[in-house]
């Protein structure tokens, strides 16, 4: 019992000194990761076709891969989450010239 008080009062000091930590990088603005997301080499691309930039621009699912700080970190950050999307944007604008026709 003794020894679980202990760990209950260090994870207590830990998370403190998480939450306070002076020396911690403050996070990045969300628009200043959207405009990250915006420049990167992949998205460019995307962009330059009209199907894949009507869903960009129009898809709800698309905007949840980066509704939030954290998300849009990931995307940044994280290879296979880019390629998640790049998937599911192609995907779309496959549906979309499809239905056109």
């Amino acid at each position: 019992m003794f020894l679980i008080g202990i760990l209950v009062v260090v994870a207590i000091v830990a998370e403190i000194f998480h939450r306070l930590n002076p020396w911690k990088k403050p996070e990045p603005p969300y628009e200043e990761l959207i405009e990250k997301i915006k420049q990167a080499d992949w998205y460019q691309e995307l962009w330059q076709d009209e199907a894949c930039r009507h869903v960009l621009e129009t898809d709800p699912h698309v905007l949840a891969y980066y509704s939030g700080t954290y998300e849009a970190k990931r995307l940044l950050e994280n290879r296979g989450f880019q390629l998640g999307l790049i998937d599911y944007v192609k995907e779309q604008a496959e549906k979309v010239v499809l239905n056109k026709r």
